[in-house]
């Protein structure tokens, strides 16, 4: 160990001096932060093809009706 490599006292350095030397302190001690866009994404479902045949299928008569009349209604504006 030389004594060139030991600071000199901060009341002897100079208002730059003192600058670089908290900037090269901060920069030597910063921890990197988790990135918020490394979370684990969540699993999409497999989804199941259902066809409008069988949706027609399982909805009751009276509420068919109404979407044929709400359909009909739409049609002819």
């Amino acid at each position: 160990m030389d004594l060139a490599d030991l600071k000199t006292t901060v009341s002897n350095l100079s208002d730059e001096e003192l600058l670089g030397l908290i900037k090269n302190i901060r920069s030597s001690r910063r921890v990197s932060k988790v990135s918020k866009n490394n979370k684990p994404k969540a699993t999409t479902r497999k989804t199941s093809d259902i066809s409008i045949d069988s949706m027609l299928r399982s909805i009751p008569a009276d509420q068919l009706e109404q979407l044929i009349n709400a359909l009909e209604t739409e049609a002819g504006k």
